[in-house]
């Protein structure tokens, strides 16, 4: 049976130069720096495998307004998909493109699968793998739903995210999917799907209450359930988190009252400073006003003593002067009254003016020194300013690097803390409100099966076939060099596998990002093997990444070969397998001979810098 191959994927908008990655059938290598977009394309490669949730907002997208993906599968022809980057429903022509513009006619293709129609995007795509009008039991009464590409993704495209989880490869982990995604690990295992069952559902009105109930109840689960996540935390987990998350805004709280008071008194030290800096240039103003008027009043002094000793002098000669007509009555000399005084007596007008001058010249000199002193006064303002202006930069510097920083560092930790705890709350109500609904369900079920007394049935596979499947794994592992490896089996219960003796799920991040990578390449291998449909091929993101991102000594994996081992094996595969691989390390140098590896580098000047920017 033919599988799929992903020809790359390209963002396009009206006003932008369009943005690609090419891939190749075989091995496919996107490496380099973080946040450089390299598993935003394992994001954008499920959504354009009719993935419905929305597409991250990041920045560098703004202004492309369609993604393409050319899918090619031997046999059949080319499925140019076209998605608009908001999500729907697709256009599709049967050309081999991404930058270009298509010259073939289009066609729409659904976003949701439906059994009863054929222009889906899921038909389409199960139509060219084999597995067409499939059903897929989804719970213990034996109801079945169609099978949709949706449910075979997951097993395909790994994300970051998934590749770590510490729950089954096979499940996401979701309350309302486990019956259904076990099925779907039936199906592909062993090519057989659940047409067979005959669902039994309650009779009467009351059964038929009781599904309807259950139904919603299923729907309302799997909501909150997908708010949760798919690492579903426990009530005792967030209570802890919630407790430590409360110390440290405590802790944090205490530290920004510190700063704050810190800052205020700094802000208040500045502010007096520039007050005293305000109040000195107003005296200085003021100064400079009065030494104007006090010019101007010792000018009049001048004047008035110019006056006065004009009147002295003057006064001084007519007394020295032979007797004539009175300049000041006009009197004859003979008529002239030595003896008694006139209005205009001579010395009497003198000895005033005498008087008057030595009242105007001590006025002058006390308006000198008053003159001196505020010279004296504006002098020492006028040198202490420069001190002050020094001082208040000082603090300006301080308050906007140093006080005020710390503040709004302080402020964004405690708002990040107090934004973690918003959350945990929500998922403590969430949980809360998720176990519920589960007891409800629990509840309703046990009526129905006292009512109706449905019969329970259960998804099975065959011993020697999932033997045959952990010895896969444990083959893939082998050849990989992971530490360990022996015996490989899959638990029935957990629905995984166990390594070495160790549940898979029990060991750390790095470790499960690599047995998670490994059960998907076995399940290719398995089914490809088997002559049994699956899409041919994986997209993984970041399997190595106990390379670069251990937990500890146990989940370290650098100083072995497990890398080139890794790399190694995948070039192996059979050429119409199709692997892309996501990673922050480069591959061994023979990788980069024998395979499609882009290097995202984030430098502008070597190389592409990233996805979008080339």
């Amino acid at each position: 049976m033919s599988g799929l191959c992903l020809g790359g994927v390209a963002f396009l908008g009206p006003n932008r130069e369009s943005v690609s990655i090419a891939f190749e059938p075989g091995v496919n290598v996107i490496c380099g720096a973080s946040e450089t977009g390299k598993s935003f394309i394992v994001e954008v490669i499920d959504f354009m495998l009719g993935g419905q949730q929305p597409l991250r907002d990041i920045p560098e997208r703004s202004g492309f307004d369609r993604i393409r993906m050319p899918v090619i599968c031997a046999g059949w022809p080319t499925l140019g998909l076209e998605r608009s980057t908001e999500g729907g429903h697709f256009s599709v022509y049967n050309e081999k493109l991404l930058d270009d513009a298509p010259t073939a006619e289009r066609r729409t293709l659904r976003q949701q699968h439906s059994a009863a129609r054929e222009d889906t995007l899921s038909h389409a795509l199960l139509t060219r793998i084999g597995l067409t009008s499939k059903r897929l039991r989804r719970n213990r009464r034996g109801d079945t739903s169609s099978l949709s590409f949706r449910n075979l993704a997951r097993l395909c495209v790994v994300t970051e995210e998934e590749i770590q989880r510490s729950g089954s490869p096979l499940l996401s982990g979701q309350f309302t999917q486990p019956t259904a995604e076990y099925s779907v690990f039936k199906l592909l295992l062993t090519g057989t799907d659940d047409s067979a069952l005959v669902s039994a559902k309650a009779a009467g009105m009351k059964g038929q209450s009781i599904e309807g109930k259950l139904e919603l109840l299923d729907e309302m689960i799997g909501e909150l359930e997908g708010e949760i996540g798919d690492e579903g935390p426990d009530q005792g987990e967030l209570q802890q988190q919630l407790e430590t998350l409360e110390g440290e805004m405590g802790r944090q709280n205490e530290a920004l009252a510190r700063v704050e008071a810190r800052l205020d008194e700094m802000l208040h030290l500045r502010a007096s400073v520039a007050g005293e800096i305000r109040r000195r240039k107003e005296r200085m103003a003021e100064i400079d006003e009065l030494s104007s008027r006090f010019d101007l009043l010792g000018r009049h002094y001048q004047s008035d003593l110019k006056r006065l000793e004009a009147i002295h002098e003057s006064g001084s000669m007519f007394v020295h002067l032979e007797r004539n007509t009175c300049p000041l009555c006009g009197a004859e000399p003979e008529n002239q009254h030595l003896e008694s005084d006139c209005d205009g007596n001579t010395e009497a007008l003198v000895e005033a003016a005498d008087a008057e001058i030595e009242k105007v010249r001590q006025l002058n000199r006390e308006l000198g020194a008053t003159v001196d002193v505020l010279r004296g006064e504006r002098e020492q303002i006028d040198s202490e300013l420069p001190a002050l202006h020094e001082q208040y930069s000082d603090l300006d510097s301080r308050v906007s690097e140093v006080v005020a920083p710390a503040v709004t560092s302080q402020r964004a930790s405690y708002n990040e803390l107090s934004s973690k705890r918003v959350a945990i709350l929500q998922s403590v109500q969430s949980l809360t409100q998720l176990e519920k609904l589960v007891r409800q369900r629990g509840e309703l079920e046990r009526e129905d099966n006292g009512e109706t007394e449905t019969p329970e049935t259960r998804t099975e596979i065959g011993s020697s076939t999932l033997n045959a499947l952990a010895q896969t794994v444990q083959r893939v592992l082998s050849d990989w060099h992971y530490p360990n490896v022996e015996p490989v089996f899959f638990d029935e219960v957990k629905k995984d596998f166990q390594i070495g003796g160790k549940r898979r799920g029990s060991t750390g991040k790095g470790l499960r990002a690599i047995t998670h990578a490994a059960v998907n390449i076995a399940l290719l291998e398995f089914c490809l093997d088997a002559g049994l449909p699956h899409p041919g091929f994986v997209v993984l993101d970041s399997p190595l990444l106990a390379y670069w991102e251990p937990e500890g000594d146990e989940d370290d994996l650098t100083g072995t070969d497990l890398k080139e081992r890794f790399y190694e094996y995948l070039l192996g595969l059979r050429a119409d397998v199709q692997v892309i691989v996501v990673e922050n390390e480069h591959p061994p140098d023979f990788v980069v001979e024998r395979s499609n590896v882009v290097v995202f580098t984030k430098n502008p000047h070597q190389g592409r810098y990233g996805f979008f920017a080339r």
